[in-house]
This record gives structure tokens, C-alpha cells and sequence, in this order.
């Protein structure tokens, strides 16, 4: 292949290859992650209309490079001298598209701003302006040269009246300042191997089946054949580096040694909402996503992770607005004035639930990682803990944006049972209308404004200066799943739980913020709605009084669901969970004693009546307040009542210890 060195017009204003590799800053995906997310989306956005299936093939392995290295014109030494015998590479290939469609011959720019095919071999930073498209052509194609020393193949067949062409081009991307580039006379670093067919100035694709199909026979590739069309994108020459890595001292999952399971592993990863995900097709119209590695199909009954399998079931709530199990929670996002033209219409949906250890299978014999670990955290202390909150979200063409672990899509008192994990999925009302405000800078819809506001590598949403959307989303979400943990009935321990924090010592003071948040209080004076249908018993902590050093009265709020038994306890906060007094000794041994006893609570009101009153005291009809012994670590709350109560009181407690940190929650016994 003849080769073209892009021109070093000092008054162009023209990126070299430095400032093109370095124009997708991203350090927490790999660049396994990178590419998959890239590759599969551009297929996506160039499926042909009306298509029910996107066909995506992963294909890794080795070549000669002896090979390979007579087809590049100026650089054939250096590839030999320093890549000799068998090389790695890696290429996708699709099926089912349009392929790169368009002129690449024309000198007028604005045909060439409508040519796939240029927009992907020559121009960089050009993006697709197809609605719903969530891949870009242009900055995000800098993963591919990135994998391996910068060179990249393209080769694509595609109908043009009623007849087939394929065309083949290679390219090259390098940092033309450093001193082992392969092209060292080129002043850019960019370069294109093809052929002339007009002039010596303007280089051309290979058009040549046979020729064409030699260079595809290096992989272990073949032509596309009678009515197939498509693209193929071959990344020979991959550096040597740990497959999964993102940092250099970074550990590897298992699937992280080889090259195919982490393929695998990132498909699922990002694309779970659309891989053989009929509902999907059903209900936006797109076309479901079929992908092999190595032949290897990947499928949700075959070999999705558990994790995977989970979330897809989430999603697929999320976009129907509809459980798909007992255990899933979906929920309307509303966001009131200012958002959508219809302010009664939601401006998505989201889904969530709780999954275990052994759900996940982390338990024997398969001992599977963390649910995270198949996610991409590589945070060592969340996956031990097992207790995260982690919300997904996605636009119309199915790719995960991203997973906000403990992050503003979750984050506050969200008590989750042990072994549990919180996963959640929130999926736009991508056809709905925004207000009217919008429509002045051309963001009609939820997806447009979203697809506006995506960066560069589509690996999270940020609003615009000026407007909150995204923020109030996140809000909102936040604030819906927070709700659903204090009302929820399904949950023993369902309350909201307060933690009370040390100050000089022993003596304990309330954090800021307490308790409740204020999105959550009551409004002093206002009438307290007890009889809610679905609210769980629940608990605050208004203040604590220290009264010496080692005694301590705590101020509560608690509400009694109607014909219930329920405990306020004591525990202890540790780094990774709340330990009651059994867990504690089983844990301990006897060695060791509960460092926190309750002497005596104290009833003040009970639905506003005044009271005051030990509970040793109290007798209501209906109602049983149980101490089982002076210093114990609980108090039983029992009420046969058809109407929910709200009590308040004072707890005092003995601190045996100021070395750890005390906790007051409720649960309901069942």
C-alpha cells in the first residue's frame, strides 16, 4: 500500500498526533473498555433501518508480521526490525450495517462532512449527527490507535445502487515527538496507506476484492460475501501490557489475563440492555445486539455473570416502567417545573433492588469476585464490604454510561441487609418533550439534551453552565431510593437508622445533619401522617444530652406500624457493618463485653398525648413496652393497634467504652 503523510501546515491550525492521542483523557476505563464501547456503539448507530439483529464479532490472535509489514509503505523495516515474527492483534467486525457509506473523493468539504467513510478514516473529531446515536467517529476512535503502536486498519463493503464495493485503508496515529515513533520523518505523526487513483495528492481506499482479501487472510479474516455489508476495524501490533490494566501497580481480575475473557467481560460490562434483549427491540424499535468472541456467542441464558443478569432484568423495568420481578422497585422521576412541557410526564424511570452474596454466587463453590469487580472497581475496601450502592444508568442505544458507586445517585443513610449490595437503573423518557426553553438551542427532547451533555467518551452526563438537569436527576433518583428504605414493609430492617459520633472521649454529641434529612423531617406543627400504607417502623435521633462520662441520654423519634413487634437496638459501627450484641459475642467470644446497655427509656408522647412515663410504667391498651432486663441491648416495642403510632422518648445508655461508636436502629420482627 502506497502511503500519504498528512501535511505540516504551520497556519492550519491542524492537531498533530500528540494532541489527537491525548484529546480522550480517560484513566479510569482500560483500554479493553474503551475500545468495546466505542466499536460496539458505532455498529449500532450504523445498523440498517428496520433490522432486528446487530451482528458484532470480536476476533483476537497473532499474525506474522513479515507478513503484514510488506503492505506499509516507508515503514516496513521498522516494523521488522522491531516487531519481528508472530504479533497480536485485535478486530471487530460488523454485520448488518450500512458499512462506510459516502464519498471520500470529493474536494467539496460539505460532501465530505456527509461520508461515514471520512468522517472515520480522515476526520478527526467529526461526529454523527444520526438521532439516538450514542458513538462518535470522532474523538472516540483515538482508543483504537491506542492499544497498539498507532496503526489501524479499516475495511468495510457497501451497496451502492443495487451493486457492492469494498474498500480498504489503513492509518496511523503517533506522538511525532517522541524518539522511537515508527515514522520518524512525518512532522504530525499521522499518516494513510491506500492507493492513488485521481492524483498523487489525494489517497484512495484499496477497491480490489482480491487484494483486499490477501491482507484479511493474515487474521484469519474473510471478505463479507453475497448481500452481507459491514465494517471490520484491525488493530495489529498491540503493545504488550497487562490486558485489563488502567494503572501500571494495578491488580487483574481473573478474566483480565486473557485478551478474549476480557473482551467478554466489557461486552456484558457495557452492553448487558441490549444483548438478546428482545423487549428492548420491542419497545424502542432498535435492533438487539448479537455478539461472539472468538465464535464464543454472548448470551443472558448462556454466560452472563450473575451481576449482569441482574441489572439487564433492572434495566428492562426501567424501560417499561414495569417490575419485572417481586423484588425490583420502579419509580417515576418527576421533576417538576422547568424540566419536561408536560409537567405531569416523568422524565424517566428507575429500578432497583438488593442482591446477596449468594445471588451473586460469591459464596461456595463458585466463589465468584465481588458484584464491583465485574463492574470495573478496583476499590479493595468497597468489594470486602459488600454493602454499596451503585446506580447504572443509559440513553436510547442501550450502552451503560456509567456505574455511580456510593456516589450522588445513592448516596445518605440507606441501610441495605448484610451480604447486600444496592443495585439500581435509571432509563430515560427519551422521546419525551423538554420545556419550551429548550427548543431555543435545538435540545427538543430528553435524548437530545442528554446526548448534548455526554462527554467525549460517553463515560458520564454533566449539564451545561446554567442549567440542572442531570443534577436534579440525580437528585431525584437519590431521593426515591432513600424514601423506598424508609417506608419499605419487605425489609426487617427497614428503618433509618442514626448514628450517634464522639466528642471529647466518651461523651457523645449528634453529627450535623442528624438523623433524618430535611428532605425527610417533619415540619414541626403540621399534621403527622401515621396511617401510610406501605411505611415501615422507623426511627431519629432528635439530639443526645451527655450527662457524665460514661452515661449519655439520647433524644428519639420512632414510628410503630400498626400490628407489629418491633426492637430498638443498640449497635456498634464498625468500618464495614453494624454489629448487634449477638453478632458481637459470636464474633468476640465473651472476652470482650458490648461496650453499650440501655438503663432505661423513657416515654414522652405517644401520638402527641404527653406521657412521661418509664416504660416500666406504661400500660396502654394494645400496647406492650418490654426492657428485658436493666441493662440490656434492646427494648420490644409490640402494638396490636389498626393504626400506626408515633412515640418519642429518651434512651439512656452506658458507654462501657469510648472506643467505638454506637448505633440506634428498629426493626420489625416478624
Amino acid at each position: 500500500m502506497r502511503i500519504k503523510h498528512a501535511p505540516n501546515d504551520v497556519q492550519s491550525m491542524s492537531q498533530d498526533g500528540k494532541a489527537i492521542l491525548r484529546s480522550l483523557p480517560n484513566n479510569n476505563l482500560s483500554h479493553i473498555d474503551l475500545m468495546v464501547r466505542e466499536s460496539i456503539q458505532n455498529s449500532l448507530d450504523a445498523t440498517i433501518d428496520n433490522t432486528p439483529k446487530t451482528i458484532v464479532d470480536f476476533s483476537t490472535g497473532e499474525f506474522e508480521s513479515e507478513k503484514l509489514a510488506s503492505n506499509f509503505e516507508e515503514i516496513e523495516d521498522v516494523l521488522l526490525e522491531r516487531y519481528p515474527g508472530n504479533q497480536r492483534f485485535i478486530a471487530v467486525s460488523d454485520k448488518n450495517t450500512y458499512g462506510l457509506t459516502g464519498d471520500y473523493s470529493s474536494d467539496d468539504i460539505r460532501i465530505l462532512n456527509n461520508s461515514n467513510f471520512h468522517k472515520l478514516v480522515f476526520g478527526i473529531g467529526k461526529n454523527q449527527d444520526k438521532d439516538g446515536a450514542g458513538g462518535s467517529w470522532g474523538l472516540g476512535k483515538t482508543s483504537y490507535f491506542r492499544m497498539g503502536v498507532g496503526i489501524v486498519i479499516y475495511y468495510t463493503r457497501i451497496k451502492i445502487n443495487d451493486k457492492y464495493e469494498e474498500r480498504l485503508i489503513a492509518s496511523l496515529i503517533e506522538d511525532p515527538t517522541k524518539e522511537d515513533r515508527i515514522l520518524s520523518s512525518n512532522e504530525r505523526g499521522i499518516a494513510w496507506w491506500g492507493e492513488y487513483v485521481i492524483n498523487e495528492e489525494k489517497i484512495s481506499p484499496i477497491t480490489d476484492k482480491e487484494q483486499i482479501g490477501k491482507i484479511l487472510s493474515l487474521f484469519n479474516l474473510e471478505n463479507y460475501k453475497n448481500e452481507e455489508t459491514g465494517t471490520s476495524i484491525i488493530i495489529p501490533y498491540l503493545k504488550d501490557l497487562q490486558v485489563g490494566m488502567v494503572e501500571k501497580n494495578s491488580f487483574a481480575f481473573p478474566w483480565e489475563v486473557s485478551m478474549e475473557e476480557d473482551v467478554m467481560m466489557a461486552v456484558q460490562r457495557w452492553y448487558f440492555p441490549r444483548i438478546w434483549n428482545g423487549k428492548y427491540h420491542d419497545e424502542l424499535g432498535n435492533s438487539i445486539l448479537d455478539c461472539k468472541v472468538n465464535n464464543t456467542s454472548i448470551h443472558p441464558n448462556i454466560n452472563f455473570e450473575p451481576i449482569f443478569k441482574y441489572y439487564q432484568e433492572l434495566y428492562i423495568s426501567a424501560l417499561l416502567g414495569k417490575a419485572q420481578s417481586p423484588e425490583i422497585k420502579v419509580e417515576q422521576i418527576k421533576l417538576g417545573t422547568n424540566a419536561m412541557l408536560n409537567q405531569k410526564e416523568p422524565i424517566g424511570y428507575v429500578a432497583f433492588r438488593e442482591v446477596s452474596r449468594e445471588q451473586l454466587k460469591m459464596t461456595a463453590p463458585e466463589n465468584k469476585p465481588s458484584g464491583l469487580a465485574y463492574l470495573g472497581i478496583k476499590d479493595v475496601s468497597k468489594m470486602e464490604s459488600d454493602s454499596s450502592k451503585v446506580v447504572a444508568y443509559s440513553r436510547k442505544p442501550g450502552m451503560v454510561v456509567e456505574y455511580s458507586v456510593d456516589g450522588p445517585w445513592s448516596n445518605g443513610d440507606i441501610v441495605l441487609k448484610d451480604g447486600h449490595m444496592l443495585i439500581a437503573f435509571f432509563v430515560p423518557n427519551s422521546n419525551g418533550e423538554l420545556a419550551s426553553r429548550f427548543k431555543d438551542v435545538k435540545l427538543s427532547t430528553v435524548e437530545s439534551y442528554l446526548r448534548s451533555v455526554e462527554n467525549s467518551d460517553h463515560a458520564v452526563w454533566e449539564d451545561v453552565p446554567g442549567v440542572s438537569v442531570i443534577t436534579r436527576i440525580r437528585n431525584y433518583t437519590n431521593k426515591i431510593i432513600k424514601s423506598a428504605y424508609q417506608s419499605e414493609d419487605d425489609y426487617n430492617n427497614s428503618s433509618v437508622t442514626s448514628s450517634l459520633s464522639r466528642k471529647f472521649g466518651a461523651i457523645l454529641m449528634p453529627p450535623k445533619n442528624f438523623g433524618k434529612t430535611s428532605a425527610n423531617a417533619k415540619t414541626p406543627g403540621k399534621a403527622i401522617a401515621i396511617n401510610s400504607k406501605n411505611r415501615g417502623s422507623d426511627i431519629t435521633v432528635v439530639r443526645s444530652n451527655p450527662k457524665n462520662e460514661f452515661e449519655v441520654e439520647v433524644a428519639f423519634k420512632a414510628f410503630i406500624k400498626k400490628e407489629s413487634n418491633n426492637r430498638i437496638l443498640l449497635q456498634v459501627l464498625s468500618q464495614d457493618q453494624k454489629i448487634d450484641q449477638a453478632s458481637w459475642y459470636k464474633s468476640m467470644g465473651d472476652t470482650v463485653k458490648f461496650p453499650f446497655v440501655i438503663k432505661d427509656v423513657m416515654i414522652n408522647k405517644i401520638n402527641n398525648d404527653q406521657v412521661e412515663k418509664s416504660i416500666f410504667e406504661i400500660e396502654e391498651n394494645d400496647m406492650e413496652f418490654k426492657l428485658e432486663e436493666v441493662s440490656a441491648t434492646y427494648v420490644d416495642i409490640n402494638s396490636n393497634l389498626q393504626e400506626g403510632i408515633e412515640i418519642e422518648g429518651t434512651l439512656n445508655l452506658d458507654i462501657k467504652s469510648n472506643q467505638y461508636l454506637p448505633n440506634i436502629a428498629i426493626r420489625t420482627i416478624q
